[in-house]
């Protein structure tokens, strides 16, 4: 992926600097929101598409901090008895990449706590990998079938069991992920194009595809997002954003600080550095589609997270912006198109 050469606007924004990015370390959990399951009706529906049938090659990845009753409850699939499904039977990671003709149980995961899975096939196996460590291989000489049916998280079509808990970072490939770099991506989200990778469901807030149009919906009444509680103490106001107010959290740790040297209709925050800025807000609009879009650019390399609270209704929307990622060297910005309705 090429840099972008910084050109300063009015804005400061949307264009990106070139930033060295060092490899991370494994997290604990996901950065940034999730979905949650109630374990009754809800989930997450993605209109059939045949590229969601990988046949080449094949990699499924997915934070999960979920509880099952003992049963067989399902993580993602496109129909279990005709093509590929994700799931979890009690505590252990089972998958069926050929239809229900072929079973593979390998790999444990602990009820309640975050679980990095991910599954394989690389033309003459499949392998199963738990927080990057590899579990178990099956021989399979023949590709993964496929389906014409919608595709499901949190559910399957032909499976309907919802896990109760949480689920993040679902990740969707057309080749097998070597496990260096499953490994590399437990460092944070993937928010560029990678070769091979065919959609990215981060759940900040919404079921939408962040690198390609494979966008979901949220289907019954017991699946939501939820997100990290804001860092303790006072908002951050402007003048030049009225109606809405922000925190601003910068590298997991620090709490940004307002930064009173700034471009108009714009909100400047520090973060390690006292007086430069590294986090600029903006709210623009409305915009055609009749929206208020939050826009968020950063010119740090470590992770940021930004919380927006429109204080005529109390809606608060979070928006994380990834740190260090292997191969990856732009910095990152973001539109929320359908942030606040005015």
């Amino acid at each position: 992926m090429k840099s972008k050469n910084l050109r300063a606007t009015g804005l400061l924004m949307l264009v990106l600097t070139l930033s060295a990015v060092l490899p991370g370390t494994a997290a604990a959990q996901p950065f940034g929101g999730w979905l949650e399951l109630g374990g009754t009706d809800g989930y997450i529906e993605v209109p059939a598409n045949a590229v969601l049938n990988p046949t080449t090659g094949f990699t499924f990845e997915a934070w999960l901090k979920v509880n099952t009753d003992g049963g067989c409850d399902s993580i993602a699939g496109k129909g279990w008895t005709q093509a590929w499904w994700i799931g979890v039977c009690g505590t252990t990671l089972r998958t069926y990449l050929r239809g229900s003709t072929v079973l593979f149980d390998s790999g444990t995961v602990l009820p309640g706590v975050w679980t990095h899975v991910a599954v394989t096939w690389d033309g003459a196996n499949r392998r199963h990998y738990i927080n990057g460590l590899l579990t178990g291989t099956l021989a399979q000489p023949l590709p993964p079938t496929t389906s014409t049916s919608v595709f499901r998280i949190g559910s399957d079509v032909s499976w309907s069991p919802i896990p109760t808990g949480s689920i993040d970072e679902v990740n969707l490939w057309n080749v097998a992920r070597t496990q260096a770099q499953i490994q590399e991506d437990l460092a944070g989200p993937i928010t560029g194009p990678v070769q091979g990778l065919l959609a990215v469901w981060s759940f900040n807030g919404n079921a939408r595809d962040g690198v390609a149009v494979y966008n979901g919906s949220v289907q019954g009444t017991d699946a939501t997002f939820g997100a990290p509680a804001p860092p303790a103490g006072g908002w951050l106001t402007t003048g030049q954003l009225p109606g809405f107010r922000f925190k601003v959290r910068i590298g997991g740790a620090i709490t940004g600080v307002q930064e009173s040297d700034c471009v108009g209709e714009t909100l400047c925050v520090s973060g390690a550095v006292p007086g430069r800025s590294e986090v600029f807000v903006r709210i623009v609009g409305p915009r055609p589609n009749g929206f208020l879009w939050p826009n968020v650019v950063k010119f740090t390399t470590s992770q940021v997270e930004v919380w927006i609270e429109q204080l005529g209704t109390g809606e608060v929307k979070y928006y994380p912006l990834a740190g260090p990622w292997p191969g990856l060297d732009d910095l990152q910005g973001l539109y929320d198109r359908t942030g606040f309705v005015p």
